[in-house]
């Protein structure tokens, strides 16, 4: 698959099919945190990334299969709105399905009526907000030239305004040493009463930047400070589960994806975002339960699901 991804378990969005619409990591931020490391694609200026007809074809390919999807989400290495004409391939995914479509967004572009007008289709939007000023933006997203901290309040204002029907989450990562302060918290409160957001939900940075060598996560102290100062529309999003409960997801984001496309080791522990090692624990579980089964290509071990 050239632009999906998964379904694979989101810890807010159940099993979630991925979209990507960049090659390579292409953002108006260059964020501290971001687990996919450095931004060297950095870019404002909206430009076509994909084919529409392979777009197309690869979904009514994947709807075919039936895998178990509660949300088909444009996210990826990537700004999703820095693609034109957003509004048509959501057209071409309301036209095929009924699962709802949510866009993962840095908010950077919400200011650009256009971009706000493309996204009127969606279910639900999840635009970031990690800073409550200019002075942490650009410590913490360091936004290309032409982005500033105004704009992107005026975007979220503004959408929220003209889209009142859809479900809106906030979300703020929060970052050790950068904006989980409590003098930031209620900076951030004030910012809230005007977006006035279905929802805010603080995030943490689980995994890490590969660039740098520095520990993002906050403290639980801190967080749950920051959770009590934004008030009963806050929720930190966790994900915290049992064993087992942890191992029945694992089972079925494998047999989501195999029923896609076969794939070897390698490819569902980076589905399951594990080791080699622990994906084959799994997949020998599944053989036993003859959930799936493996064949030869190439010279290459593959797995498909029965």
């Amino acid at each position: 698959m050239k632009y999906f991804y998964g379904p694979v378990y989101s810890r807010r969005l159940g099993f979630s099919l991925g979209i990507n619409l960049f090659r390579e990591k292409t953002c108006s931020f260059n964020c501290v945190y971001c687990q996919l490391g450095e931004t060297k694609r950095r870019r404002k200026k909206r430009a076509f990334f994909i084919k529409e007809d392979i777009f197309k074809e690869e979904l009514e390919k994947i709807l075919k299969s039936k895998p178990k999807i509660d949300y088909i989400t444009f996210s990826g290495c990537g700004e999703p709105t820095l693609h034109e004409n957003l509004d048509k391939l959501i057209k071409i995914i309301k036209m095929r399905t009924k699962i709802p479509v949510c866009l993962i967004t840095n908010s950077s572009l919400l200011y650009m009526k256009k971009v706000r007008e493309e996204l009127k289709e969606i279910d639900l939007l999840i635009p970031s907000l990690d800073a409550p000023d200019e002075k942490l933006l650009r410590k913490i997203n360091r936004p290309v030239k032409g982005i500033s901290f105004s704009k992107i309040l005026e975007g979220l204002i503004r959408f929220r305004k003209e889209h009142k029907d859809k479900e809106f989450w906030l979300e703020i990562m929060l970052v050790n040493g950068f904006n989980d302060k409590e003098e930031v918290a209620y900076k951030f409160k004030e910012i809230i009463k005007k977006i006035k957001p279905t929802k805010v939900q603080l995030n943490l940075p689980l995994r890490p930047n590969p660039s740098v060598k520095i520990d993002f996560m906050p403290s639980g102290v801190l967080i749950e400070k920051f959770k009590k100062i934004l008030g009963e529309n806050c929720e930190v999003v966790e994900f915290r589960k049992s064993k087992k409960r942890g191992k029945v997801i694992e089972k079925e984001v494998i047999l989501n994806s195999l029923k896609i496309r076969p794939q070897t080791i390698k490819d569902i522990a980076i589905v399951l975002k594990t080791s080699e090692k622990k994906a084959e624990y799994f997949v020998e579980n599944l053989i036993k339960e003859k959930k799936i089964y493996k064949v030869i290509r190439n010279k290459k071990v593959f797995y498909l699901a029965k």
